[in-house]
């Protein structure tokens, strides 16, 4: 008697944790699309950080720095599955400010160096998805063997999905520079991105090796910057800095992989 009342009680634990998953399943998937102004809800905004995107496994010799491209397009599709929304700078900026909300699961895509690559393997999958992104460029290297031209830039900013901004003018080691010598390098380089694709109402730089040294970020704040970090931090509104933006690395990990990644940062910082 006593082993069937332990199977009934078994029984009705699972059923009461089956629909209890249910019931957390089905609102999770219509909050999905609520939207949230920056003093309603404490999001968790990542940033997504790639370097290169290339064919297939053979190409790989770094792999923290390469993507395959399925890899890349099982990524974006996952992640577009799992109720992310992909926003801009642009839509960042205005959500700080409080003229815009986000979906509950927004995400930024973004490309340090400017490889080649990106251009002729990631833009047409994120053409095809329709996901806005950020190249940050390298500008003294535009031109050059393996990285993009600015007449290819120029198409994709056109695009109205891709932002070209600030790596620098030649991938200097910025922790090595004064306040004055970062500065320079940084206008020097929009100066080459104006010249070339116009006037940039949003300038976004990224700091090369992800080093910088004391006093630059404040100097580049007041020069209008919104500056990036490469801390693989994940972004939170209650302390959302545009002047000092975090990034994380999807490298070759599972969509499960990247949200399990999201969900432990998070916590541990």
């Amino acid at each position: 008697m006593k082993r069937k009342t332990i199977l009934k009680t078994l029984i009705l634990i699972i059923l009461i944790i089956f629909f209890i998953s249910i019931i957390v399943i089905g609102y999770n998937k219509v909050a999905e699309n609520n939207q949230y102004n920056i003093y309603e809800k404490n999001l968790e905004i990542p940033i997504f950080l790639y370097h290169h995107i290339v064919e297939n496994k053979s190409e790989i010799e770094y792999d923290y720095m390469q993507t395959t491209k399925d890899t890349f397009e099982k990524q974006i599709i996952g992640l577009k599955n799992s109720g992310y929304h992909f926003i801009s700078y642009n839509d960042l900026i205005q959500y700080k400010e409080g003229k815009k909300s986000l979906y509950k699961k927004s995400a930024v895509i973004t490309f340090d160096d400017g490889a080649e690559d990106i251009y002729k393997i990631a833009y047409p999958i994120l053409k095809k998805h329709n996901i806005p992104f950020t190249m940050f460029v390298i500008t003294d290297y535009v031109g050059l063997e393996t990285y993009i031209t600015w007449e290819e830039a120029r198409e994709i900013q056109n695009s109205g999905l891709g932002l070209i901004a600030s790596h620098s003018q030649r991938h200097e080691d910025f922790s090595k520079l004064s306040v004055e010598q970062a500065i320079e390098n940084v206008n020097n380089s929009y100066k080459a991105i104006e010249e070339n694709l116009g006037e940039q109402k949003t300038k976004i730089f990224t700091y090369p090796y992800g080093l910088y040294g004391e006093g630059q970020s404040e100097a580049l704040e007041k020069e209008g910057y919104i500056i990036n970090l490469t801390d693989n931090k994940i972004n939170k509104s209650k302390d959302l800095n545009l002047y000092g933006l975090h990034r994380c690395y999807p490298l070759s990990d599972s969509v499960f992989k990247i949200k399990l990644k999201i969900m432990y940062r998070s916590i541990r910082y």
